[in-house]
């Protein structure tokens, strides 16, 4: 197949969808990506993801003058990209548990990350997906939108995240895309204390980030998420913060009642934790996160003409920072086998068949331990023998799976 024959089309512009849009830009392969919401961050929710392990593909991936804004974007810029140990520390008295290793690591706010990632491509936005039809030639695909357009490409890659309609297509069924809730109350926050003496305070032990766990079950997390006007206006930094514990969910409550409720566990922490949470301004908005999981298995990519990459193919609970850095290889793996289709080396079905033998076991294994973790954690007798405790922020290799079933319920 020539490349002017090649037509990637393209569901979903989060970070996965632009990423693979710029490897498929860099390697000058005709691409269509659709976005329904109707802008960029169109979301408001803001929250921060570590990149780690992936690194290396993600500069393979991007084109050289993307890459190199990657510096810019980090969370701590004075740090930027470093080695080092990652916090995990008891939330009680704020005393170190351990310290996990990473190698090159980054962490990022998720908006940074996106507008860094859509850098010089055509996103269309407003373009929900209702329909997906393969010609009867055999030959390419037709998606359909809901403002009744219609384009054809030669495949279709569903980047659409944890609720994929690419998915249901692909599984036959909504029921059978459908992802499994995990049982946990989880908020997020954006946070600025509009106070130079307690920004400095609350990141003097830990500056970019730390995972506090607690024997109440439950585990705090903060981040610098930014420092708009710079490492010397500490008055002006922004921090992603988190507190989650194993619980129904309740999402009648407001704003100032989910505050309420999590300044009300913070008082018992120990510092940093403590006042990291019970100095958040009145006015935060504590948005409850929705957590959950599709356990990836294998699907029809009516014969190498649609598959899954990212969230859509194993979206996994985020408490082992292995979410991104998944997308990312999904990424570099499917470039490659698409890189080779272009150059005549080997068949879409071919390249498609290879890249889902390799990527939907690696995403099974990892949304299991993901899950796991995620319960071990919140079980202070467990959390020593805990994924990423005993295996870092390393990718899996070998974990026996849970069953979805015995975890939570379809959401």
């Amino acid at each position: 197949m020539s490349t002017s024959d090649l037509h990637v089309i393209v569901i979903g512009a989060g970070i996965t969808g632009l990423i693979t849009c710029q490897g498929l830009k860099k390697a000058g392969i005709k691409y269509s990506l659709f976005e329904r919401d109707v802008s960029l961050n169109y979301r408001s929710n803001e929250w921060t993801m570590a990149i780690h392990w992936a690194l290396p593909l993600l500069k393979e991936i991007l084109p050289e003058e993307v890459y190199a804004n990657i510096p810019s974007i980090a969370c701590n810029p004075v740090l930027g990209i470093h080695s080092g140990l990652y916090p995990i520390i008891n939330g009680d008295t704020g005393d170190l548990i351990t310290g996990v290793p990473y190698q090159d690591g980054l962490r990022v706010p998720r908006s940074k990350m996106r507008e860094m990632c859509a850098e010089g491509l055509d996103v269309q936005y407003g373009k929900t997906l209702t329909d997906i039809s393969f010609n009867e030639s055999g030959n390419g695909v037709v998606a359909t939108f809901s403002d009744g357009t219609l384009v054809s490409g030669s495949m279709i890659i569903g980047t659409d995240g944890p609720r994929s309609r690419v998915r249901e297509t692909a599984m036959g069924s909504a029921e059978k895309a459908a992802v499994t809730k995990f049982p946990i109350f989880h908020t997020n926050m954006t946070v600025s204390y509009n106070d130079a003496e307690k920004a400095l305070e609350v990141r003097k032990k830990y500056p970019t980030s730390y995972l506090a766990l607690s024997q109440k079950s439950l585990h705090a997390f903060q981040s610098i998420s930014s420092m708009p006007d710079g490492p010397d206006h500490p008055e002006s930094w922004v921090f992603h913060m988190a507190m989650a514990w194993l619980g129904d969910s309740n999402n009648t409550m407001s704003y100032p009642e989910r505050l309420a409720l999590i300044k009300g566990k913070a008082a018992d922490l120990g510092e940093p934790a403590r006042s990291a949470f019970l100095w958040m301004p009145e006015e935060t908005k504590v948005h409850k996160a929705d957590i959950s999981y599709w356990i990836s298995q294998p699907w029809d990519n009516r014969d190498g003409k649609m598959t899954l990459v990212g969230d859509a193919a194993h979206p996994m609970p985020p408490y082992r920072g292995q979410g991104l850095n998944h997308c990312i290889c999904d990424v570099s793996h499917l470039l490659k086998g698409i890189v080779g289709v272009r150059d005549g080396n080997t068949t879409m079905v071919e390249a498609i068949n290879t890249y889902e033998a390799e990527m939907i076991p690696r995403g099974k294994e990892e949304v299991s331990c993901s899950v796991e973790n995620g319960m071990m954690l919140h079980d202070w007798n467990k959390i020593q023998e805990s994924p990423v405790f005993k295996r870092g922020f390393k990718p899996m290799d070998g974990h026996s799976n849970v069953k979805p079933e015995t975890v939570g319920a379809e959401a």
